[in-house]
């Protein structure tokens, strides 16, 4: 019996959130001629639901400047932020932005918007069942609950429980790099709320030295116009969620624990989870006319940050793409090398050192270091931001300007 017929794209994205869309924007800027020719896969509707605390660093708002997109959705701007740890609490640096907060459905729902008008065909409610690469005729066929389709580029946006990597990468499938975060919207006055009147976010590290290997977090955030905070806790390892027989605490009791001035639930019903694929870089992220990308590849170790890594790797597989289209085929290998050595990679990596510092077993000793000289906190955070591409900035140099912040003082902006 033969197959069905397939529809016929030059690229397929499996998924529509930031990462699949991003990709799909930088492509059709690269590319208008491709309009109509690339299709999107989405298991849901815009605007969908989505668990995601919703931060944007200011490297997100650049990378949407970049796009000529910007943010026509309600958000609110951090311009300040604490941070405690069981030495003590940090201030971190005030004045400029630090963070943007959205609500997700609105967001995704915003860049798929502007995805359509570039070009972009978006099939919703629909999901990926099975993928298959035939590497002689160098075409992807992927089947979905509405049909078939092939093109010779395939962009594995998926998300944390990617089916693409599961089905491609199975070695690079692996649960002991799935973290998990749980969450909660509550209500506020603003008036009363130290986050709405000051304008900043607030994070608890207090949860490390029980075992948790991350942080507490509460954002400010609209719901409907109204003020919310957004309220959660993320652990890098998701085997490390406390079972009935463990006498630690579980997530729940510590994100309590660390805002005891709020009146959180303790009941599990009002808390969202969801899984975190942070970065490993033993991984393989592209193969012949696939290539991973955002949660499906691998986020921030540390923080669990993962939309600009969604921007970030959507611009490299656009212009991936457009070199594989216009016939240079280890243009999808120079992806893989650039996740791995390239600026996004080399970012990666050191946030993943970063966490087995942080989170390890003389993170004491390291918390006191980053509390060292508030301009060397300054550099830290403009970093991790990627404030003025200070994040592409070569590792000798910021070692440098952050000794020259705790030894001599000196300015770092």
């Amino acid at each position: 019996m033969m197959a069905a017929a397939a529809e016929r794209y030059e690229v397929i994205i499996a998924g529509a959130g930031p990462a699949g869309l991003a990709s799909a924007l930088y492509l059709l800027a690269r590319r208008p001629d491709l309009a109509g020719r690339i299709v999107a896969f989405e298991k849901s509707r815009h605007p969908r639901p989505k668990t995601c605390a919703g931060g944007l660093i200011p490297k997100t708002i650049a990378a949407l400047d970049e796009l000529g997109i910007g943010l026509p959705i309600p958000s609110i701007v951090v311009t300040g932020g604490s941070a405690r740890t069981e030495l003590g609490s940090i201030d971190l640096p005030r004045g400029e932005v630090l963070c943007t907060i959205i609500r997700r459905d609105q967001f995704d729902s915003c860049l798929a918007d502007a995805a359509r008008r570039a070009g972009l065909r978006i099939i919703e409610d629909c999901r990926v069942l099975d993928v298959n690469f035939d590497r002689d005729g160098a075409t992807n066929r992927v089947r979905t609950e509405r049909g078939d389709f092939e093109a010779p580029i395939l962009i594995g946006a998926d998300g944390s429980g990617s089916r693409i990597r599961r089905t491609l990468f199975p070695s690079a499938d692996r649960s002991s790099s799935i973290g998990r975060a749980i969450m909660t919207d509550l209500p506020v006055n603003p008036e009363d709320s130290v986050e709405f009147r000051e304008k900043i976010y607030r994070f608890d590290f207090g949860c490390v030295p029980g075992g948790v290997r991350g942080y507490s977090w509460s954002f400010p955030c609209l719901i409907d116009g109204r003020p919310h905070l957004n309220v959660g806790i993320y652990d890098q390892y998701a085997s490390a969620v406390y079972g009935r027989e463990s006498s630690r605490p579980s997530l729940i009791d510590n994100v309590r624990r660390a805002f005891p001035d709020l009146d959180l639930p303790s009941a599990p019903r009002f808390y969202k989870a969801f899984p975190i694929n942070w970065y490993a870089g033993d991984r393989s992220f592209a193969s012949a006319g696939v290539m991973l990308a955002g949660d499906a590849a691998g986020v921030d170790p540390l923080m669990g940050e993962g939309i600009s890594y969604a921007f970030e790797h959507g611009r490299l597989a656009a212009i991936a793409a457009d070199k594989f289209l216009t016939g240079n085929p280890s243009s999808i290998a120079e992806y893989d090398r650039l996740l791995h050595e390239g600026a996004v990679g080399r970012k990666l990596r050191r946030l993943a050192y970063a966490a087995r510092r942080f989170y390890g077993p003389h993170h004491r000793m390291y918390f006191r270091l980053a509390m060292l000289s508030r301009k060397a906190m300054s550099i830290g955070v403009d970093w991790y931001n990627g404030v003025r591409d200070t994040d592409e900035v070569p590792a000798r140099r910021l070692i440098t300007r952050w000794a020259a912040a705790v030894l001599l003082g000196l300015s770092v902006r």
